[in-house]
């Protein structure tokens, strides 16, 4: 597909910008056989999901810390990616170079081998077959600083043709870039699936940016006992939640470790939208967020829709699901939002300066014609 041109954002910064993973275990978990009896892919029914079928053909974009392409749990998935990471000595903050498979922290390859890991792998993926679009972010500390860099991440992923987007990262500011990329992505009918963070439970966190934007599904994160994880973050903008500790992935340079984290919830709700959308092709992003939610396995009022639960929300036919709020609908873009409100104001300003000379210049009793603000 032709890619349109990135459109200009205006700058915008976090002052504290954050990954969801809440830990990496020191001692590597051993490579072994395939075990599909690890706790979390009994909890979402991922085995009965691969019945109907594996993922082929869907793109999901990890908008991370890149992806690690030799890892042998990911050999052939992972496509040519991008990397918006600038070197130190680069000439131009706007620079985009190919790197999308350096991966210095590790972070972005597992979340991408819990979406897409080969099913022969001793971890598989919810989505074994789908493929991986690297979008590299997240510097050598695991950080990004501008919010402008992930907005451009985003589009990039949209105009490559993702057909999921996973943000497993975020920060406690809102930001204008980021709101018009999501809806940038709403608009192109991409599923965007973010992470809700991680933090003290006794701080009672805000939901990160940009999982509480509603244009996102907002994954918190559970554990064994299906209750949610006590530094899983949590709120009004909860959309599901998943499993999301000690779930076993690649490590970098090779190996296996346990991970723990929002961010590792968020991989496996984008690998089930993943499987959903190549089961059902016709289908919306909105309808498959819908199937999600109207299947998830009732939990605690913090976990928003419930658990996921692949293997239920893969039977549903597409033709009955109700959309109840269409995520095109839930909200005008922040940026496009904000240019209402000044023509609103332009136009009022004006209206009350054209006023008073209409009635001077205008026949008696003639009254100034009204001015209609709708659809600005």
């Amino acid at each position: 597909m032709e890619a349109p041109s990135v459109r200009t954002r205006r700058r915008a910064r976090f002052l504290t910008v954050l990954i969801c993973a809440a830990a990496w275990t020191l001692q590597p978990a051993p490579a072994q056989a395939i075990d599909l009896s690890s706790w979390y892919y009994r909890d979402i029914g991922a085995g009965r999901a691969w019945e109907y079928g594996l993922g082929e053909g869907v793109t999901v974009a990890v908008v991370d810390s890149g992806v690690d392409e030799s890892h042998p749990v990911l050999d052939g998935s992972v496509l040519d990616g991008i990397s918006y990471v600038i070197e130190d000595d680069s000439e131009s903050d706007e620079e985009a170079n190919d790197d999308g498979h350096l991966d210095p922290v590790g972070h972005g390859t597992a979340v991408a081998a819990l979406i897409a890991g080969g099913q022969d792998s001793p971890t598989p993926g919810i989505a074994p077959e789908a493929d991986i679009l690297p979008v590299r972010v997240l510097d050598d500390e695991n950080r990004y600083h501008d919010a402008t860099v992930v907005a451009r991440a985003i589009e990039w992923a949209v105009d490559q043709g993702a057909d999921v987007v996973n943000l497993s990262l975020g920060g406690e500011q809102s930001a204008y870039a980021l709101a018009d990329a999501l809806a940038y992505a709403a608009r192109n009918d991409v599923l965007v699936v973010a992470c809700t963070g991680n933090g003290d439970e006794e701080d009672d966190p805000a939901v990160w940016y940009p999982g509480r934007d509603p244009l996102t599904m907002a994954v918190t994160g559970v554990g064994p006992s299906g209750e949610r994880w006590p530094s899983a973050i949590t709120g009004d903008e909860t959309t599901i939640a998943a499993p999301s500790v000690n779930l076993r992935a690649p490590s970098p340079g090779g190996g296996y470790r346990n991970v723990t984290g929002t961010s590792f919830s968020t991989a496996l709700v984008s690998g089930a939208a993943a499987l959903l959308r190549a089961e059902n092709p016709g289908a919306s992003a909105d309808e498959v967020r819908q199937m999600l939610l109207d299947t998830a396995r009732p939990a605690g009022a913090d976990t928003g829709a419930g658990v996921l639960d692949v293997a239920a929300a893969i039977g549903v036919d597409p033709d009955t699901v109700v959309v109840e709020q269409p995520v095109r609908q839930a909200r005008l873009g922040v940026a496009e939002a904000g240019a209402a409100a000044v023509v609103l104001v332009l136009l009022t300003a004006v209206a009350a300066w054209i006023r008073p000379r209409r009635r001077e210049s205008g026949a008696a009793g003639e009254p100034a014609p009204a001015r209609s603000t709708a659809g600005v």
